[in-house]
């Protein structure tokens, strides 16, 4: 939801992956408007939302807290980094003998 919902409209939502001998990452990227930087690290803390009345809408402020901590129990990292022309998720897992 969060993609949608700061996404400039038309724009398709991008994925792209790499790997190299010890990391595996998943880079997501939508074109929009960029994070305030005071807040890249904090919306992954619980119950962060700038939705006006986020709960009452169902808008807990878990999600990115909750992808946090799952990527925590894998050795992985998720962070937000500002772009040129919007926001990319950066999901990075450390790769397993064999893989």
């Amino acid at each position: 939801k969060n993609a949608d919902r700061y996404r400039s409209p038309d724009t398709a939502i991008q994925i792209e992956m790499s790997a190299d001998e010890n990391t595996a990452e998943v880079r997501i990227h939508n074109t929009g408007p960029v994070i305030a930087v005071d807040m890249l690290d904090k919306i992954f803390e619980y119950g962060v939302s700038d939705q006006i009345e986020s709960a009452a809408n169902g808008n807990r402020g878990q999600g990115l807290f909750v992808a946090k901590t799952y990527m925590a129990k894998m050795s992985g990292t998720i962070s937000a980094i500002n772009v040129s022309d919007g926001v990319s998720f950066v999901l990075s897992l450390p790769r397993g003998a064999g893989a």
